[in-house]
């Protein structure tokens, strides 16, 4: 009996693997997800980009530099060659934002950005290499369906195509909080405080020049104990684990979205990691679930459409009705019940829909 159950459950999940497959790898869905990401790492590519092309227009380039080149076999541009395929990188980067020749595009600034980080090992740093994967998946896709020029002065059918290039975006964005919270993890002085703590005290002075003294005496004192750090590590490492994996899950995605760019503003405020931040956000989009207008909306507002991005729902404007959802499982909410559920759903506005309530 006992083997019985097993196989029929074994053949179940066997049946559901298949049927996911088949939803990643020959089902079209909606692409509006990477739509959004590629509208984020375009200006993300010319602020990347940005420290190069200052260099070249003061005729510095990476040839007037220490190169420690990654391949013997890596073909080096001339200066003058170099030059051009900067600012190829920047306007493919317009053209990405505005949904112009959208693949084609984020292909070119792909090769632009993925270039130039191979071409020595001094322009390696993790968030530029995250930059690089991004673009290259949202090549893959076919972008430029939704939120573009593209689909304005040609409308396609509708905003589905395959999704496995999404998935993949995926993976690599879970892998990179799951890879950076268990490295700390592993790691005595960091899950322990130490490598914070001694972060905190080395720039103390900075911290000071930027807020005065009135002000960085009282933080100074607590942001330099030790005992804070024995906090505050462990609680950070937990963060990253936390979103690697809450991610994945329905019932727990929105939150770590929210406590994702609450991690990636902190992160900003107090390291400046380039363009990581931004782009980490961005990447956010991919976890929308690929499906549109499942949802029906009854509203008097017109702002809702405006900043439903994702589009989430089939909205009628009815000047003067009350607010009224379908969910998709049915259920049906309305009035306060349904404005706040909307808010949580749209970019705009679900970071503060906790905190913002109609009386």
């Amino acid at each position: 009996m006992t083997a019985t159950v097993s196989s029929a459950s074994d053949t179940q999940w066997r049946d559901q693997f298949r049927r996911w497959l088949g939803e990643v790898f020959d089902e079209p869905a909606s692409v509006r997800g990477a739509a959004v990401l590629r509208i984020v790492l375009g200006p993300c590519v010319i602020w990347h980009l940005r420290p190069f092309l200052a260099d070249a227009l003061d005729g510095i380039t990476y040839h007037d530099r220490f190169q420690q080149p990654w391949w013997a076999w890596y073909p080096n541009a001339p200066e003058g060659l170099y030059v051009a395929l900067l600012w190829i990188g920047v306007a493919a980067a317009v053209l990405m934002t505005v949904g112009w020749w959208s693949r084609i595009a984020t292909g070119s600034a792909f090769a632009v950005v993925a270039y130039n980080l191979f071409l020595s090992q001094t322009h390696f740093h993790h968030n530029r290499a995250f930059l690089v994967i991004l673009l290259a998946g949202v090549a893959l896709c076919d972008n430029g369906r939704a939120l573009s020029l593209d689909a304005l002065r040609r409308p396609p059918p509708d905003d589905r195509a395959l999704v496995w290039p999404i998935w993949l975006l995926r993976f690599e964005a879970a892998a990179v909080y799951f890879a950076s919270g268990f490295s700390k993890l592993i790691d005595p002085d960091w899950v322990g405080g130490r490598v914070l703590h001694d972060r905190s005290v080395r720039y103390q002075n900075e911290v000071r020049d930027a807020i005065g003294d009135t002000l960085a005496d009282p933080v100074l004192e607590v942001v330099t104990t030790r005992a804070f750090h024995w906090v505050l590590s462990p609680a950070a490492v937990a963060t990253e684990l936390f979103i690697a994996f809450g991610l994945w899950f329905r019932r727990t995605r929105l939150v770590a979205v929210w406590v994702a760019v609450a991690f990636h503003v902190g992160i900003e405020v107090t390291s400046h990691v380039q363009v990581f931040s931004v782009i980490g956000i961005g990447a956010l989009a991919l976890w929308a679930v690929p499906s549109t207008r499942d949802r029906t909306l009854v509203t008097p507002s017109r702002w809702v459409g405006w900043l439903d991005w994702m589009a989430r729902f089939d909205i009628t404007v009815a000047p003067g009705a009350s607010w009224c959802m379908v969910d998709r499982d049915g259920t049906v909410l309305e009035g306060q019940q349904a404005r706040q559920f909307v808010r949580t759903r749209l970019p705009a506005t679900f970071l503060i829909s906790r905190f913002w309530r109609y009386p």
